[in-house]
């Protein structure tokens, strides 16, 4: 890992000047943090968001808006999310491994936008809203390809809101299975959907596009992970 500079931010401001002066954002680091010990990445400085009042779950009436910071493991456990949107909560408890949901966090997640990753598909399907510091931008508009948002620079997410009501996103035994599989999804409703899907009328029934070939998708990953296996440690 090369050498760099840790900052605790202490509001979004504060963050935003930081990362104009060379810093990287710092949410939950799931990824950050490996690709700086494979030195694929070398900020200046690591500028640590825990601080900025960003987490939380509130139910504003049509919708459930969750802080970019709350971590997975407050997603699964709010009685909010679990009441309006349980599909979601059961989505948020699967994600990775003990240790990932009680550090990784839902904004640093749809910032990063990994294709393998659960909370892309989520807002996709959900028709969420992003919410930065300077804008208000619907999840169709958001995502613009691999590792690949409308994020501009200087701009960061500071929640997501997610309509509520929607019924139950999906029961399946490992949460988020099925929407890995597709990356991208586009929302349909369908009543009495059965198999891995909710059986309860008005279910939401993800569909996969693939605007990118599945198997070069596979292809591409597994190379990344060939050239992180063959680089040295020093």
């Amino acid at each position: 890992m090369h050498q760099t500079n840790y900052v605790k931010a202490t509001s979004t401001e504060d963050a935003v000047g930081h990362v104009a002066t060379g810093g990287q954002l710092l949410a939950g680091g799931m990824t950050l943090l490996p690709t700086m010990k494979q030195r694929l990445a070398s900020p200046e400085s690591l500028v640590d968001l825990a601080d900025c009042g960003l987490a939380g779950i509130e139910d504003t009436g049509d919708a459930i808006k969750i802080g970019a910071m709350t971590r997975h493991v407050d997603v699964a456990n709010s009685p909010v999310v679990q009441s309006a949107i349980p599909g979601l909560a059961a989505l948020a408890g699967g994600i990775g491994d003990r240790q990932v949901r009680n550090r990784g966090t839902i904004g640093g997640s749809v910032a990063n936008n990994d294709p393998s990753a659960c909370y892309p598909s989520a807002v996709l399907g959900l028709g969420a809203t992003v919410h930065t510091n300077k804008r208000d931008i619907g999840a169709d508009d958001f995502f613009t390809g691999m590792f690949e948002t409308a994020l501009d620079e200087g701009e960061m997410i500071t929640a997501i809101s997610f309509p509520a009501g929607q019924g139950r996103l999906c029961e399946v035994p490992q949460p988020g299975v099925a929407l890995r599989h597709g990356w991208c999804v586009r929302r349909q409703r369908r009543p009495g959907a059965r198999g891995w899907l909710s059986p309860e009328p008005g279910a939401m029934v993800f569909s996969a596009m693939r605007p990118w070939n599945r198997h070069w998708m596979a292809v591409l990953l597994q190379m990344r992970w060939m050239v992180l296996a063959l680089m040295p440690m020093t």
